[in-house]
């Protein structure tokens, strides 16, 4: 359960600091520019929009929560004892009885219920609960608001807040800004007021906050490879039984082909087969040789759903040199020779098409397992735990030109902030990645909020995950395991900015053992430095541990702190250096990667990479 959420936590409590990886080329298109100064603009205006909530409001919200219950208890009823330990645990039945009388419903009954979906448990983190969740939550403002007086006095301090923070934010952008003007935004969606001024503040803010690229050149090289292949012929071209061998020889390589919806890649392969063969036919045995020029294409696209792939099409030419026919009677061979002489031409089309359909079939054959394996890691390890819990990208979009791949994509989450902004300029490359602190904060805010997370389950998502335990995420032998819970609002928060990064862990509570501890905030600044090799990042003074909201400890909160430095010193080391890495596996023929270009300012983190010479090697 949880596996992509525990991976991308653990990826962030034991690698964020070293400085990451991916790509980027063309300058995205921008959205529709409403002015910061105009948006404020229209908060004062919006105070004189409020809209009182009615029973039709409560109407509304209330078949939301309907239809959300209803897939829950689709999904519930075809998960058997355990679906129905989920439906007392969640007391069902009271939220059913209260939903089916008339009028409005006991609010202190729904609250009950509501706190039993918030209440952290991991297994509630799909999206089936997540969806009701979220239901209930609106139908809960919705009741507190009606006939509430109240409830103008909120917006208008909402709207004052909105316009503050945007004030603020357009002086010197901050992830705690960010933040809170998503939070005002959510608060009038859930309230149902100002839709108009909503969707300006969307508009200006909701950017793609995350691009990558590759380059053409890098995408040959992964692809391609040399061919020198020896198989059996066996074949039946008119009337005659072909036997031999083949051996071939050639390249294949690829190349990008433009499109604006998907990520296009033709596969291709040049290659020349020569063949020995020996042709039966009645008494007649004919050798020969033959030369056949092969050019072959697959054709493969990515798009938001997965890998996918044309069959194979190919164009092969033969020609033969028939070196000897023999026969029992010299008279038969005469005759032999007349007739091969005359059949030649249609016996080497025959052969070439031939030829098409073996070449055909067996790149489609070899495709097949890589491909296929290819898609169902798409789906089992990206696509579908990501749906599952929600967190999928709100917008993923893959396309090419003739010089590189490009993704684009979109992380905002629950009624939040993406980039304010395009990314900036990156280096030419063969690798780029241009990321918002947005993405990464939208992410682990959905993904992390409240969640619990342990130790050893941690472990085994990663090792499910990557084939491998990082030395950061192993635990010490003679220490109890450890657990976080980490914090509703802003569990893990990042800052690129000034050639440098902060990151804050937030805790609401921490256990050791059967032992549990208060919250605390871990914090630790970098500064990006060039070395000779490529970069590091430099910790600027001591890792930073405090309750929320303190810069001093108490007892309780002494010990707890002295284990998450020990814990955390692993993590966020003095020094992380980035000198170039290698690929494993398929990939490792790329060689090695070596750092350009390392920039975090205005919210984004920048990293290109370039392909080092095939001598160069990792130190």
């Amino acid at each position: 359960m949880y596996r992509m959420c525990l991976v991308f936590a653990g990826a962030l409590l034991f690698s964020m600091p070293a400085i990451t990886n991916n790509a980027i080329g063309e300058e995205p298109v921008t959205a529709k520019n409403d002015s910061l100064e105009g948006i404020v603009a229209a908060c004062q205006e919006a105070k004189s929009r409020f809209r009182p909530l009615t029973a039709e409001d409560l109407k509304s919200v209330k078949a939301e929560l309907v239809e959300a219950l209803s897939r829950l208890d689709a999904r519930l009823k075809s998960d058997g004892p355990n679906g129905e330990d989920w439906r007392k645990f969640l007391l069902c039945e009271t939220l059913q009885k209260e939903l089916q009388q008339e009028g409005i419903p006991n609010r202190d009954r729904l609250n009950q219920v509501y706190q039993r979906y918030a209440s952290g448990n991991e297994g509630l983190g799909f999206i089936w609960f997540l969806d009701a969740q979220s239901a209930l939550r609106r139908m809960l403002m919705v009741m507190g608001a009606i006939d509430n007086p109240q409830t103008k006095t909120l917006y208008e301090q909402n709207l004052d807040k909105l316009a503050n923070h945007l004030k603020t934010f357009a002086v010197k952008p901050t992830t705690e800004d960010a933040l809170d003007i998503s939070e005002s935004v959510r608060w009038l969606t859930n309230a149902r007021q100002a839709p108009e001024l909503v969707e300006a503040v969307q508009r200006r803010f909701n950017q793609p906050n995350l691009y990558a690229e590759v380059s053409a050149e890098f995408v040959a090289a992964a692809l391609g490879e040399p061919v020198d292949d020896t198989t059996a012929i066996y074949d039946y071209i008119l009337g005659t039984d072909i036997s031999g061998t083949g051996h071939t020889i050639g390249q294949t390589t690829a190349e990008l082909t433009p499109d604006a919806n998907h990520g296009v890649v033709d596969t291709l392969l040049f290659a020349t087969t020569y063949s020995t063969t020996v042709g039966s036919h009645g008494p007649v045995c004919i050798y020969s040789n033959g030369t056949t020029h092969i050019g072959a294409c697959k054709r493969l696209w990515v798009n938001e759903f997965g890998i996918f792939s044309y069959p194979a099409v190919s164009n092969a030419v033969t020609q033969t040199c028939i070196n000897d026919i023999q026969a029992r009677r010299q008279i038969i061979e005469r005759i032999a020779w007349k007739k091969v002489g005359k059949q030649k031409s249609s016996a080497e089309n025959v052969a070439s098409q031939h030829a098409q359909q073996r070449v055909n079939e067996r790149i489609d054959a070899q495709a097949s397992k890589t491909l296929d394996k290819a898609q169902q890691d798409f789906t089992n390890k990206f696509r579908q735990p990501l749906c599952d819990h929600k967190l999928f990208p709100d917008q993923l979009q893959f396309s090419t030109d003739k010089q590189s791949l490009q993704v684009v994509s979109m992380q905002i989450g629950n009624s939040r902030l993406a980039a304010p902004a395009p990314p900036p300029n990156a280096a030419k490359a063969d690798m780029i990645l241009r990321v918002h602190e947005s993405m990464i904060n939208n992410f682990t805010l959905d993904a992390l909020g409240g969640m619990t997370v342990h130790e050893e389950k941690l472990q085994a998502a990663v090792i499910d995950m990557i084939g491998r335990l990082p030395d950061k995420l192993k635990g010490d032998e003679d220490q109890e395991p450890w657990a976080i819970t980490f914090a509703r609002r802003q569990p893990i928060s990042v800052t690129f900015s000034d050639d440098g990064f902060k990151i804050t862990i937030r805790g609401s509570e921490y256990f050791k053992g059967d032992a549990a501890y208060p919250a605390m905030d871990v914090t630790a600044i970098y500064k990006i430095e060039k070395t000779a090799n490529g970069f590091k990042a430099v910790r600027q003074g001591e890792i930073q541990i405090f309750p929320p909201g303190r810069q001093q400890v108490g007892g309780k909160e002494q010990i707890i702190r002295q284990l998450l430095t020990k814990r955390f010193g692993k993590v966020f080391e003095p020094e992380i250096s980035d000198d170039g890495f290698l690929f494993t596996g398929k990939l490792e023929k790329v060689g090695k990667m070596q750092p350009v270009e390392v920039q975090s300012r205005d919210g984004w983190l920048t990293i290109a990479w370039k392909r080092a010479p095939a001598d160069q090697k990792i130190e």
